[in-house]
């Protein structure tokens, strides 16, 4: 189960004590109190549809061990980050954010802080190397809504199996996708044709009104993070350093061998 819905983390990721606002301003205070609405995305057409986000798990850790009330609720991808930008929601989770960018010309704004990071790796067929610095005149490939993060043509697809399957056949050159999301399904499939190497490390934030940045909303989601019980991104496969294994290694992850 989790195999299958660990990709639905990509589409397009626990404070002990928040600090306590200055006893001047009312309004901050009211506003630091006040029961959250965080919205998460899916792959479905409507509210309510298609598979839970596999790290919805974060904001409930963050509810549970703030106390804070929140209210958790599903929208497609384009919706949710709207309704973050324009503060129907307070705000948006997650959103991977390359670290060279900045959010002054998009429609809403990032957390000031980092709430973990992603690897993203190059697939590419054993033998053929890849120089990640020159891939513009490659068949690349990614996972639908991340084309964005790549400064040169990619093919969104919405498999990952069948983007594998497109680069052992030669279809393709190359997949950059999470290893959280594909070296689980690389394994299964026990594509021996296939190497993988890092191609960049990429930041994991939420999403909130530009002009939330800096205020309550966006000091809870940093002392959240500041103090969250970090064993639960571990078991996502987030947040960790790149582990450098190829297919038949002995030094596979016990946890990429063990995602069902």
């Amino acid at each position: 189960m989790l195999k299958a819905i660990l990709p639905l983390f990509f589409s397009a990721c626990i404070g002990q004590a928040v600090a306590q606002p200055d006893s001047t301003a009312p309004h901050e205070d009211a506003l630091s109190e006040k029961p959250l609405r965080v919205v998460v995305p899916f792959m479905g057409d409507a509210p309510g549809q298609g598979p839970e986000h596999p790290l919805v798990d974060v904001i409930r850790q963050w509810r549970t061990e703030t106390g804070r009330a929140i209210t958790i609720e599903r929208f497609p991808f384009k919706r949710s980050l709207m309704m973050a930008a324009s503060g129907e929601a307070d705000f948006h989770f997650p959103l991977i954010k390359d670290q060279d960018e900045t959010d002054n010309a998009l429609p809403f704004g990032y957390s000031s802080t980092t709430i973990f990071t992603i690897n993203f790796v190059l697939y590419s067929r054993r033998g053929e190397s890849l120089d990640i610095d020159n891939l513009g005149d490659h068949r690349i490939a990614t996972h639908g809504g991340h084309a964005n993060l790549f400064p040169f043509p990619t093919i969104e697809d919405h498999s990952i199996e069948g983007s594998l399957r497109k680069l052992e056949s030669g279809r393709i050159d190359g997949f950059i996708f999470a290893d959280a999301g594909a070296d689980p399904v690389l394994f299964d499939l026990g594509l021996m044709g296939i190497q993988r190497q890092l191609y960049k490390v990429y930041d994991v934030h939420a999403v909130i009104a530009h002009e939330a940045k800096g205020g309550p909303i966006d000091h809870f989601i940093t002392e959240a993070a500041r103090h969250m019980d970090r064993s639960i991104l571990g078991l996502a496969m987030v947040d960790q350093p790149y582990r450098d294994w190829q297919m038949g290694d002995d030094s596979i992850p016990a946890l990429v061998q063990s995602v069902k």
